[in-house]
């Protein structure tokens, strides 16, 4: 009978074992599809000129709704966490991976930025697949020792954080110039020009340029500093939604400045305009490759306002503020970021006023 019972406990224990690692596995292996929704997503619309059926309009709709589904699964996993493994660093490990989904799509963009670059006969998608397997045998390879560790999560560091949110006021001034820049292409592509060129003369000039580029810079090392250390800790639905916006902002950032000043500058030879930011002459939702610019776009509008809340509510919570007001002033600001991506992928996708 003492034989029978152990030889059941034998059994059910690689079952226990392996649970919080198939958990922390979910959005890894959902993450592997996204490619493929953005493929499915450009065969539904078509090339430039051709006419989108019903079926063709719901199956790209769907599509659409399925690439923002990834993000929103790692940022909901984050939150929630694993099932207890009794292994924090595991726990961490698990936390980390599912911040990296929130990032899924500004990581494919940088990844297909790489593979032209590089010249790589590799297809984007399966670059792409190899990378988040990667990510599994590194959740998979946690030491087994590290079961027992009690090892006391890393804090944030103060001066970090204060250094961090004070160069973001230098960025703060490029983004609200640059998303206004936006907003004018509704009123059609030379309006746009026309702005940009202003905000150029300053954000271009030999002194402007470089401050932006070290602040752009600085803001993205201390923030994938703030966010590591960070992700050790399990948060609230509001810091975790801080760290993972900051997550995604840093990864955009070098992707960003990799795009403009390496592809397009350097590589191509080519001006960073509307035409580069919107695929011309295909556009955004015709083209094979721009179509993953969509969910890139869209998020980094919607997150960095969203990131810049969740610092306000930090401050006004330091400052004495009430919490549920602090919460309101967040929402509020959020769902206005909401808008204005929304509004702004409609302007770059076409739509005018």
């Amino acid at each position: 009978m003492a034989y029978s019972e152990r030889l059941q406990g034998n059994l059910a224990k690689p079952d226990v074992r392996h649970r919080p690692l198939l958990r922390a596995a979910i959005p890894v292996i959902y993450t592997l599809f996204y490619p493929g929704f953005i493929d499915i997503f450009h065969y539904s619309v078509g090339d430039a000129g051709s006419a989108v059926s019903l079926s063709g309009g719901v199956t790209a709709a769907l599509m659409l709704i399925l690439m923002f589904s990834v993000p929103l699964t790692g940022f909901v996993f984050a939150v929630r966490g694993v099932a207890s493994s009794h292994c924090p660093l595991f726990e961490t490990r698990a936390r980390r991976m599912a911040y990296a989904v929130v990032a899924a799509p500004t990581m494919y963009c940088m990844v297909g930025v790489i593979q032209i670059l590089v010249s790589s006969p590799i297809p984007d998608q399966v670059t792409w697949g190899a990378l988040w397997c990667l990510g599994l045998l590194w959740l998979w390879a946690t030491p087994e020792e590290a079961r027992q560790l009690a090892k006391a999560p890393a804090h944030p560091l103060p001066w970090l954080r204060v250094a961090h949110g004070i160069s973001a006021l230098i960025v703060l001034i490029y983004i609200a110039f640059h998303l206004t820049n936006h907003l004018f292409a509704l009123s059609g592509q030379d309006a746009h020009a026309t702005v940009m060129e202003m905000g150029r003369k300053v954000y271009r000039s030999p002194i402007g340029e470089p401050i932006l580029v070290a602040a752009m810079l600085f803001q993205t090392i201390s923030g994938l500093i703030l966010a590591w250390r960070w992700s050790s800790h399990r948060l609230d639905f509001y810091k975790t939604f801080q760290v993972a916006s900051g997550f995604f902002l840093s990864i955009y950032i070098l992707g960003h400045m990799n795009s403009v000043f390496v592809l397009a500058r350097l590589y191509f030879g080519i001006p960073t305009g509307w035409d580069f930011a919107t695929g011309a002459p295909n556009g955004l939702i015709h083209d094979w490759w721009s179509a993953r610019l969509i969910p890139h776009y869209a998020l980094a509008v919607f997150l960095v306002i969203g990131h810049l809340f969740s610092g306000l509510r930090v401050v006004m919570l330091a400052h004495g503020g009430q919490q549920p007001f602090a919460n309101r002033i967040w929402w509020l600001g959020t769902a206005g970021g909401a808008l204005l991506s929304t509004v702004i992928m409609l302007a770059m996708c076409g739509l005018r006023l």
